[in-house]
């Protein structure tokens, strides 16, 4: 009878466990192809452009990925970026992302995200994006989406197309931007699974914070 009682407890914890809702679940997909050959992938401002830098202190770049048992959250402390503007409309945006500024909530975590087993910061210190169009998005698009952005994403040196909405919010102080999505980390190469009774999920959630100054007055 006790054996039966265990069996039981066990089997309503594992269900219980494999049916926690995450909040990665809840967000949009970022659609990821192959990149295109002629794709420009330079993070380099082009010359003689209106950029407006990224004001890093106003700003994150923050993430949540997630196991069986848990979600974990983190950001990355060292990025810089600007966007790039064609009289005041922006035209391009781009950002490097130093790994080894990876930061989990978790000290043993954010160890083991800098090892060979997913960011592999000694080989990859460096992620970057550059987008190859900013788009206005459809009235009505979920989330108030205002535009689209598509660009490459150079991580764990894969680079892949990626297309995500953004927010953006223009004032007299300045731009901010605001992005959530998700992506699946194998498709850079990130495929450690974790532990046997505690695997990782594939998806990782990306939450974009940015603030930049004013565009240029035309």
């Amino acid at each position: 009878m006790k054996s039966c009682s265990l069996l039981l407890a066990l089997s309503i914890l594992t269900f219980g466990a494999g049916c926690r809702k995450s909040e990665i679940d809840q967000k949009p997909a970022a659609e990821v192809t192959e990149t295109s050959a002629t794709a420009a992938t330079s993070t380099e401002p082009t010359s003689g452009a209106v950029i407006k830098k990224v004001t890093k202190e106003k700003s994150k770049i923050e993430w949540v990925a997630a196991k069986v048992t848990r979600d974990h959250k983190g950001e990355f402390k060292t990025f810089d970026g600007f966007i790039e503007f064609v009289g005041d409309q922006p035209a391009r945006i781009a950002f490097d992302i130093d790994l080894n500024s990876v930061v989990a909530d978790e000290p043993k975590l954010t160890a083991h995200l800098k090892s060979p087993d997913f960011f592999d910061v000694a080989r990859y210190p460096k992620a970057t994006f550059a987008s190859t169009s900013i788009t206005a998005a459809p009235a009505g698009s979920p989330g108030g989406a205002t535009h689209n952005v598509n660009g490459i994403l150079n991580l764990h040196g894969v680079e892949k197309e990626v297309t995500f909405p953004v927010v953006t919010l223009i004032t007299p102080d300045g731009i901010r931007t605001k992005s959530e999505f998700t992506i699946n980390r194998h498709d850079w190469g990130i495929s450690y699974k974790g532990m046997a009774d505690d695997l990782i999920k594939d998806n990782v959630l990306m939450k974009l914070n940015l603030f930049f100054p004013p565009p240029p007055v035309m």
